[in-house]
């Protein structure tokens, strides 16, 4: 059985990589080729590391060529931050690279296989407006830019970080049936705002973030332990039944993100009735 973290240079990554290590085979993937190989080098063992970037198809198939047909657990931790990267190349890496990832899999699923995919509690953000719902589930489509850039401007990196990650909730339900009838699962898992690279430099840039920290039930940020504790048991069999579904950890984070953050961001009439569906 192979087990995959993309993702796994640092941060819930690496922390996942490092707790699901002891089940056997392992494959660490990054864009970061170099903290891949470090990770790999202090776990030991049956671990390889691989370069992957999720936005490059041929980075992909290489990977999946190596995962063979026994793909035990895939977990896809990797994605860019709203401070790390404009609106476009957002969606290209935590949307349209994601689902490359899970339709690359598909093939290899087999009875006992499992996806979970890392979105954010900031996907709950976004309102629901069935029109950027259609766009955002075909995010292969060649149009898919064209069509989106109608609704929304894809070069500010908030609104699409939002929105590429309320895309993944999504995702996994329309492929929950597909892995389903092959007997394999697929899960998202939001967390919150973490104590990871990715989630201090977010804080750096957003002071505000720290008044949603203290404000949240838990009063403190998630590690990538608190993350990667709930990844083993849902990639395990005491999960057999969890699939198609999003898992919030977030602390409760949930109960204190700003319910207005799209207000005039919609290039459509806002209607009745188009609050944030949890």
């Amino acid at each position: 059985m192979t087990n995959v973290v993309i993702g796994a240079a640092s941060g819930m990554g690496a922390a996942t990589a490092r707790k699901i290590a002891h089940r056997g085979r392992l494959i660490v993937a990054d864009y970061n080729l170099e903290g891949a190989e470090k990770i790999a080098a202090e776990i030991g063992g049956d671990v390889k590391a691989m370069a992957c970037d999720i936005s490059n198809q041929t980075q992909i198939d290489a990977l999946m060529a190596e995962v063979g047909d026994n793909l035990e657990a895939l977990i896809v931790t990797a994605g860019v931050s709203g401070s790390q990267a404009p609106g476009r190349r957002i969606l290209e890496v935590n949307l349209m690279g994601v689902e490359r990832v899970v339709r690359a899999a598909e093939p290899k699923v087999r009875p006992g296989t499992v996806a979970v995919l890392v979105a954010s509690q900031s996907g709950y953000m976004v309102p629901n407006v069935p029109e950027l719902f259609e766009v955002i589930d075909n995010p292969l489509a060649p149009d898919f830019m064209d069509r989106l850039s109608q609704i929304l401007d894809v070069d500010v990196s908030s609104p699409c970080y939002q929105l590429s990650k309320r895309g993944v909730h999504r995702m996994v339900r329309r492929h929950a049936k597909s892995w389903g009838l092959k007997g394999g699962r697929i899960l998202s898992l939001s967390p919150g705002i973490s104590d990871t690279p990715m989630g201090n430099e977010e804080i750096d840039n957003n002071p505000i973030m720290l008044k949603m920290v203290e404000a949240c039930p838990m009063g403190r940020p998630g590690t990538p332990e608190d993350i990667a504790n709930v990844m083993e048991f849902l990639t395990s069999p005491a999960a057999a039944y969890m699939t198609g579904s999003d898992v919030l950890v977030d602390g409760g984070m949930s109960n204190v993100l700003p319910m207005n953050a799209w207000e005039g961001k919609i290039r459509l009439p806002m209607k009745a009735g188009l609050a944030p569906r949890f």
